[in-house]
């Protein structure tokens, strides 16, 4: 029998939430003030949720973790209780909100944060008339509706899941969108002045904003200098990016930023966020197809997504390849070495019979 009970968690001096639950449905909602509340839809009526306070920081685990060592799952499941539906009520002296789900559906709305991060497997996430300045999300299968919501810096990634960002206007920005096979649209509520990369292996690219070519997968829209820098990439999915949204208009960022760019570095600043997400992202696929997780096929679609010619990805795959080779020789020569090092302690081992704890030795060593 499915029963709802209340919870109610101290947050005087909070202003970092953390929330992680497994199959329950997330629904987060704004209150003026008071505690953290939470209305938990269970089939257990001994059913308590962990907390633990620690800092400006509260960490509430509506299912108790195992040992999965994937960074979304990590710290999500539990044996016990099934927990059905979770309702938050959150008052406003909480600024940063981080939500876990594995196959539940994540809602939120009417927040003015610094930060907001979701990690979701399958469930869908929406996220409505809210505003912050750090937005980062990332989703396996489930979709994502982002309407009247706005940030500063917004990071957006899905492997099968599609992306809908709806809204957005205008204004000084930095926007990720990277997606597998989930297709991504982008849309605006007026004209956008942005620097842009986008690409798509095999996915289809159409825009109804006015786009110059710049250089190689590098597109500029709009007169004038440009406010935003947007990044959007796929292997199969569809982007697209769109100037015709007439719903709700999206909220002003209300948080300022603790640190403001100079206007010296406000030139720079899509060359350099540009340079080290490429980087980032370089890595990361080497780092993969050289453990054996990516196949070489793959990884080559990857780094093309990230603009690399087929000459530049066939000799950082080959290098990555050499430097495998040369790492294996080289601990085969260290064995090797090790070894023939054995022989100088052989006159120690006829004394090992006479001491009792000699057997213990080798285990020790």
């Amino acid at each position: 029998m499915v029963v709802e009970k209340k919870f109610e968690f101290e947050s005087a001096g909070i202003e970092i939430l953390k929330v992680t639950s497994a199959s329950a449905d997330l629904q987060i909602d704004l209150v003026e003030e008071g505690n953290v509340v939470a209305f938990v839809e269970v089939d257990s009526n001994d059913y308590v949720p962990e907390a633990e306070r620690s800092g400006k920081k509260l960490t509430i685990r509506f299912q108790k973790g195992t040992n999965i060592n994937i960074p979304f799952i990590k710290n999500l499941f539990d044996g016990g209780a099934d927990v059905k539906n979770v309702r938050l009520l959150v008052p406003k002296n909480i600024q940063e909100l981080d939500a876990n789900n594995a196959s539940g559906d994540v809602n939120i709305s009417d927040f003015d944060l610094r930060s907001l991060k979701i990690n979701n497997v399958s469930g869908d996430v929406k996220i409505e008339n809210c505003s912050m300045n750090e937005f980062n999300l990332s989703t396996v299968s489930g979709d994502l509706t982002f309407v009247a919501s706005n940030y500063r810096r917004g990071k957006f990634g899905s492997v099968s899941g599609d992306l809908s960002i709806k809204g957005l206007p205008p204004m000084e920005r930095e926007t990720i969108v990277s997606s597998v096979s989930g297709d991504a649209i982008v849309s605006y509520s007026g004209e956008p002045k942005f620097d842009a990369t986008i690409s798509s292996v095999s996915g289809d690219i159409s825009s109804d904003v006015g786009l110059v070519k710049v250089d190689k997968k590098h597109y500029r829209s709009g007169n004038g200098e440009s406010q935003e820098y947007l990044k959007m990439n796929s292997v199969s999915g569809d982007l697209i990016i769109s100037t015709k949204y007439t719903g709700t208009p999206a909220k002003e960022v209300k948080v300022e930023s603790r640190t403001g760019p100079s206007e010296e570095k406000k030139g720079h600043r899509s060359a350099v966020v540009e340079e080290n997400l490429q980087d980032q992202e370089t890595s990361k696929i080497l780092l993969l197809f050289k453990e054996g997780k990516l196949t070489k096929e793959y990884a080559f679609e990857m780094l093309g997504v990230l603009g690399y010619s087929e000459q530049e990805i066939e000799e950082m795959l080959e290098v990555d390849e050499e430097l495998q080779k040369l790492k294996n020789s080289v601990d085969v020569v260290i064995k090797e070495d090790a070894e023939d090092e054995e022989p100088p302690e052989a006159p120690e081992e006829p004394e090992a019979p006479e001491r009792p704890d000699a057997p213990e030795e080798p285990k020790s060593i």
